[in-house]
């Protein structure tokens, strides 16, 4: 009798276990943009493009040519438009408007989900991402946003698809202190 108990507990981890590997093998529902972004920052990352960045935060404006960017960093907003979440599975309509057109919009106004819409226009040829659109909303008692994401990709002359230019504008709002309103532009050579 002793030894069923043990046996019984190492078939339910077991069980439980495969579970896990099957809900995380399911297929996407939406355009997988988070691997796009995560494939461009390992290649941006590793080849150090020039890139010729404009930051303007409450009308102050600064321009600089570069080649050091945190490639994590610059893109951390476009991870996070990633919707392909199992518990935003059904979370969002899907529009086709054309065969190479991904638009995705929140259902629900009601739910509180920061990716309000996100737009995914593929290249004709490549089949790659020509331009990701997104918005993104966060509003709580501490703290308001509000985030329009641009990234536009292309062939580079040495015939690799890559991030051409970029750009994330928006605002941020605390209690209590005055909004401030944001441009980050880059474009790359």
């Amino acid at each position: 009798m002793r030894s069923v108990y043990p046996f019984c507990i190492v078939l339910i981890l077991f069980a439980s276990g495969c579970a896990d590997s099957n809900q995380q093998t399911q297929p996407n529902v939406y355009y997988d943009v988070l691997s796009f972004v995560k494939r461009q920052i390992t290649d941006l990352s590793a080849q150090k493009p020039v890139v010729h960045k404009t930051t303007v935060v409450n009308e102050k404006k600064s321009e600089e040519k570069t080649q050091v960017v945190n490639w994590n960093r610059e893109f951390e907003l476009f991870a996070q438009a990633d919707i392909n979440k199992p518990a935003l599975r059904n979370s969002y309509q899907i529009s086709r408007p054309d065969s190479l057109t991904y638009q995705y919009t929140l259902k629900s106004a009601d739910e509180k989900l920061a990716v309000q819409s996100l737009t995914v226009r593929l290249d004709s040829v490549t089949h790659q991402p020509r331009l990701i659109e997104a918005t993104l909303l966060t509003h709580n008692p501490l703290y308001s946003s509000e985030r329009h994401l641009v990234m536009e990709s292309g062939l580079t002359d040495k015939k690799q698809w890559q991030v051409q230019h970029y750009k994330l504008s928006g605002y941020q709002k605390l209690p209590y202190f005055d909004r401030n309103d944001f441009m980050v532009e880059g474009k790359l050579n």
